[in-house]
């Protein structure tokens, strides 16, 4: 028979007299169930407490590696350099080349002051 002190719960900072439990294969715990379900609540909040802050220095050590990336900036055209000193066929060789006239069947050959004028507007 096992003796009553040694039944007693083992939690360290005060007396406890309630029994110990057992584990699954049959062998005594330490603690009561009480005691058991305070420190597994403890455990539990430590390790999600130590899995944050591995999760912080994670992302601060990639943070720093990023930091550390030199980007090289990108072309650009200068400033001095207008669109004036393109000639204008070149712009037109780049916008119009594959352009082809629009056949029209209109009997009229030309525009109204009123057509040119909207139209002046509109563009």
């Amino acid at each position: 028979m096992i003796h009553e002190t040694n039944m007693q719960c083992k939690y360290a900072y005060k007396e406890c007299f309630n029994h110990r439990t057992y584990k699954r294969d049959g062998e005594l715990h330490r603690l009561c169930e009480h005691h058991r379900n305070k420190a597994n609540a403890l455990q539990k909040i430590y390790a999600t407490k130590r899995r944050s802050e591995l999760r912080a220095q994670k992302r601060q050590l990639m943070h720093d590696k990023i930091a550390k990336i030199e980007v090289e900036p990108l072309p650009f055209v200068p400033h001095d350099i207008k669109v004036e000193d393109f000639p204008i066929d070149d712009f037109q060789s780049l916008f119009f080349e594959d352009v082809e006239p629009i056949e029209v069947f209109s009997d009229v050959d030309e525009l109204s002051d009123e057509e040119y004028a909207y139209l002046s507007e509109v563009f």
